[in-house]
């Protein structure tokens, strides 16, 4: 397919909200980093929020007080006990559970306070050491029902989670994730890579609906590990061929559902997949490992990307080796140097104009999915934009 659309940002032509899609639960910030009586502000989704922790438990409303405007995020929990967040400027002070204004201290404890008196509160959830919000026009659905098996079943998986910022829109970072075939050009030189066969590019890539309906599956046939292109020369060029020689068993094989143990013992029948938000998981043919990453529109102009290691329980022993392999080699090879290939990229594209061609099969499909089928109060069919 071969499409020029000369306008100021090929996502118009899409129908992709630049601030994300609504209605779902994102991840947004590890718990760790949000300590008792110190509130935090973050932007999700171009709203803007305050975190503040009580008695242990996370509370999430809007930044702005309803009183002056002041900022609730420089204000401070000055009554731990309870489920309050009071605001620097008048003391105007809000119930974490329903945004009410319980008290305006500066008005002493018997004055009356209207209905008006309070600010929007979002439904939050503390799992796998990481906050989530649920952004929305509706009641929020349980977070089970937005997360993929190996984050949700704690019995069956453990996970290590890292976060990153990219200074661009959330739509082609979203893109990227894809099975856009750039993984064998961009990524065949990084670290983790480099003594592995390249990985076969050239491929056909089609996508089935994952069975709950909540995404798309990729397969990946045929494709070829080099070849000789007219008045140019090889790929790979021969300066990099030497250090292929080693010819180990290779990284980005495709899942056969006929012979995996993914599928015989698990039911997987996708490597790669991407789902409803904006996730995307990889994994192994042994279904032991899936790398999940998460997607989060701050703003326009920046996203917040969620790296998950998810790891199948087998022994405390393996729960261990996990630990210790992500530590010493997968944080840095990959969470930080295969993922800062693509950071450097996706920072700079050029949304004004694009011609989608052969090797965009998976993300034109994943564009189409997310507006047809993402979730929205009013029909439940398309996306609120």
């Amino acid at each position: 397919m071969n499409t020029t659309i000369p306008k100021a940002n090929v996502y118009e032509k899409t129908g992709l909200p630049e601030m994300g899609l609504r209605n779902y639960w994102y991840p947004v910030f590890a718990t760790w980093r949000l300590k008792i009586r110190r509130p935090k502000a973050i932007r999700i989704l171009g709203e803007e929020i305050v975190l503040f922790r009580n008695k242990n438990q996370v509370f999430a409303l809007n930044n702005q007080c309803a009183h002056r405007g002041a900022r609730l995020s420089e204000g401070s929990c000055i009554y731990p006990h309870t489920d309050t967040l009071t605001c620097p400027y008048h003391g105007w002070t809000y119930s974490g559970e329903t945004g009410k204004c319980v008290a305006k201290l500066m008005e002493g404890p018997k004055t009356k306070i209207s209905v008006e008196a309070r600010v929007k509160t979002y439904p939050v959830r503390e799992h796998l050491g990481i906050i989530w919000l649920f952004i929305g026009d509706m009641p929020a659905v349980p977070l089970e029902e937005d997360l993929p098996e190996c984050l949700s079943n704690t019995q069956e998986w453990h996970t290590i989670a890292t976060w990153r910022t990219y200074n661009c829109n959330w739509r082609p970072l979203n893109d990227n994730l894809c099975y856009d075939l750039h993984a064998p050009f961009v990524h065949r030189n990084s670290p983790e890579l480099i003594f592995q066969p390249i990985f076969p590019f050239a491929s056909k890539v089609t996508t089935t609906k994952l069975e709950d309906g909540k995404g798309l599956g990729y397969t990946a046939r045929g494709g070829i590990s080099e070849e000789n292109y007219p008045n140019l020369g090889k790929f790979p060029p021969p300066s990099e061929a030497f250090w292929r020689k080693l010819n180990p068993i290779g990284r980005g094989k495709e899942l056969n559902p006929q012979t995996s143990q993914a599928t015989k013992l698990y039911g997987i029948k996708y490597r790669h997949m991407s789902r409803l938000p904006t996730v995307t998981l990889v994994g192994r043919p042994s279904g032991d490992y899936f790398m999940c990453r998460w997607v989060t529109p701050i703003d326009s102009k920046r996203t917040l990307f969620y790296s998950v290691n998810a790891y199948r329980r087998k022994s405390k022993i393996t729960t261990i080796l996990d630990k210790l392999s992500w530590m010493l080699w997968h944080s840095w090879v990959h969470d930080w140097i295969f993922s800062d290939q693509d950071k450097k990229i996706v920072e700079e594209v050029r949304s004004d104009r694009e011609q989608l061609s052969l090797s965009d099969a998976g993300v034109i499909s994943w564009r189409k999915f997310m507006v047809e089928n993402a979730r929205n109060p009013n029909d439940g069919n398309k996306p609120k934009l």
